[in-house]
């Protein structure tokens, strides 16, 4: 499960907010739009890079954008069903982790938005970079030149029954899993918004009451 460090809650309340406030890539600061770019040799392990690798395994990139050490990815799925979602969700992360992870990167969070989900499709999902450095780093594998057009190779909450459950990637995937925001978050994001902005006005509006009796 998410440890206290990153919770749901968080991923929820930035996700869901952005995606209330029509896409991820407006709440870009400073670094802004990312385009894709061929990888250098050696590797950058750059976000153009990533974006480039993303293409390359067929995700439908619409924006990437950086703020900080935040990531902020809108894609086009070509789901049908959850499971196809879950797919391209596995192929991001393999990307994500070749691309960026083992090559150095200091990207702290991806964030994704999914540009127009079927009925029972996530809005949005997210990763949090410490979960690739403690279940799924590869320590003799880290930084080396493995390809990240390989990651649809990947067998992350797809493990046979004739293999060894590996807990370490099961906990991975639900972490992931956990962060998936849908309409009814969003919804609940708002509210939250709107009732703290109630609490603040009220709060203001007796502190005034309160200046203008003690004058």
């Amino acid at each position: 499960m998410i440890d206290d460090g990153t919770s749901r809650r968080r991923f929820i309340a930035t996700a869901a907010t952005a995606v209330a406030t029509a896409g991820l890539a407006g709440c870009t600061g400073s670094t802004g739009q990312i385009h894709p770019q061929e990888p250098s040799e050696p590797r950058e392990g750059s976000p153009e890079e990533f974006y480039y690798f993303l293409e390359d395994n067929d995700i439908a990139v619409e924006e990437l954008a950086r703020e900080d050490d935040e990531l902020f990815l809108t894609y086009d799925s070509e789901a049908e069903t959850i499971d196809e979602s879950d797919e391209e969700i596995m192929v991001i992360y393999e990307v994500y982790k070749l691309a960026l992870i083992h090559r150095g990167s200091e990207i702290e969070y991806l964030y994704s938005e999914i540009a127009d989900p079927f009925e029972e499709q996530a809005l949005g999902w997210g990763i949090d970079s410490e979960w690739v450095h403690r279940f799924d780093s590869d320590e003799e594998g880290e930084g080396n030149e493995t390809d990240a057009n390989e990651s649809t190779n990947s067998s992350v909450g797809n493990e046979s029954a004739e293999e060894e459950l590996d807990m370490d990637q099961v906990t991975l995937w639900s972490n992931i899993m956990n962060t998936k925001v849908y309409e009814d978050d969003v919804e609940a994001v708002g509210n939250e918004s709107d009732a703290n902005e109630t609490a603040a006005n009220a709060t203001n509006a007796s502190d005034d009451v309160l200046e203008n009796e003690s004058d």
